[in-house]
């Protein structure tokens, strides 16, 4: 236990990210259900079975699941369609969501996805007694100009976003919402981190596997329950000082 804590403090001063053994042994045995398998979800994964936590992804179709880490189970469930959710949800500790609308019509579309499926989902999540549920979405979700870049894309996914966050947030399962700003592909932590509140209104990038690393985070950090937050990438920021940052942002 000396020599653990000894290597977390040598690390944290070296501005390291490092896992220790006593996580993973907290971690193990809980399983955590990502749904969706995308460029987002299957970073996240790696992260979490790095961790110790046992990692169930839910995508739609098994076929298409991509290269997935080695000992994860996957299944099959359709935030869409509501019926498909409670054999996914299972004996499931932790709910993370990466989903996105992938298209403008149904069942595709933002309203589907983003608004209707998020809200499925917690809806069954709470139904299947899941301790903490961590939804990725959006920064500038709740922008209702149609003429925003991501609005006139996706059929007004930042509108659609925000209100399933807002079905989260009442649905009575304990939960933390993430709003990444761009992303991108690359290692995780390799840069520092700017977290603050959902009004913070920041303007710039992260990479997939640094919103992993705060999802991951968001399950077990007291600091975390109940609160939205935006995160991006800060040059010069040092590696783990966002870990910080839970504490000082309000709930709503």
């Amino acid at each position: 236990m000396r020599l653990m804590k000894f290597v977390a403090t040598v690390a944290a001063a070296m501005g390291l990210v490092v896992t220790s053994m006593a996580t993973s042994a907290y971690a193990a045995g809980e399983t955590v259900l990502v749904v969706g398998g995308g460029k987002s979800g299957l970073p996240l994964v790696k992260i979490l079975k790095e961790q110790g936590y046992k990692v169930r992804l839910s995508v739609r179709d098994k076929s298409k699941a991509g290269d997935v880490e080695p000992g994860t189970e996957i299944v099959e469930a359709d935030v869409t369609k509501a019926d498909t959710l409670p054999a996914a949800l299972k004996g499931v500790t932790y709910v993370i969501s990466t989903i996105g609308a992938g298209g403008v019509e149904p069942p595709n579309n933002a309203e589907s996805v983003d608004y209707k499926g998020v809200a499925a989902l917690a809806d069954a999540s709470k139904k299947a007694g899941v301790k903490h549920f961590v939804l990725m979405s959006s920064i500038n979700a709740g922008d209702d100009n149609p003429e925003t870049f991501l609005n006139k894309r996706f059929g007004m996914v930042l509108m659609w976003k925000a209100r399933g966050e807002e079905h989260l947030r009442k649905s009575g399962v304990p939960y933390t919402v993430v709003r990444p700003g761009g992303l991108q592909n690359c290692d995780p932590g390799k840069i520092g981190l700017k977290m603050g509140p959902a009004e913070s209104k920041y303007m710039g990038r992260i990479c997939r596997s640094d919103v992993g690393l705060v999802m991951t985070d968001a399950l077990t950090n007291k600091d975390a329950a109940g609160k939205t937050v935006e995160v991006i990438a800060e040059e010069g920021a040092p590696l783990t000082a966002w870990k910080s940052a839970w504490a000082g942002i309000k709930t709503p």
